[in-house]
């Protein structure tokens, strides 16, 4: 086994607080839209790029997509999610959103029953979630609730 040396930092005479303090450059700035949603998504998609399939960062990123209103890329990351975890049944409830959000109510329908058979039991939630408006309005609705207060 080759000989490893270990050392440690001294971070003393990097002065990072007035380097913290610094205004960004022009052409950092310029590069996000100065908006926090913005960079965390850019951030995570690069981070994505680097490290591959990472599922906990897949499902930060779906969330920010949502809420930035990018559905269909929020779609595209539930869509890896479940073939990644098949066996999740939050991955089956979040591309149930994502289908609902986008008018996929069949889509919705059977992904939510995904979720619902793998163990989803949180009623309230799934009650008040308006991700899920699109499915209140089909009769299917009624009788999974119907399966999840049994």
């Amino acid at each position: 086994m080759p000989w490893i040396e270990h050392t440690t930092v001294n971070w003393g005479h990097w002065a990072l607080e007035s380097w913290m303090l610094r205004p960004l450059p022009e052409e950092v700035l310029n590069r996000f839209s100065h908006d926090q949603e913005d960079y965390d998504i850019r951030f995570l998609e690069d981070l994505l790029a680097r490290v591959g399939e990472a599922p906990d960062i897949l499902t930060h990123l779906g969330y920010l997509y949502t809420q930035a209103r990018r559905h269909r890329d929020a779609l595209a990351v539930d869509q890896r999610l479940v073939a990644l975890r098949p066996r999740d049944p939050i991955a089956f409830y979040n591309l149930a959103c994502s289908y609902a959000i986008l008018g996929k109510v069949n889509r919705g329908f059977d992904a939510l029953k995904r979720s619902v058979s793998l163990g989803y039991r949180d009623l309230e939630h799934m009650q008040k979630d308006t991700d899920l408006e699109n499915l209140r309005n089909d009769l299917r609705w009624t009788n999974l609730l119907s399966v999840l207060k049994a």
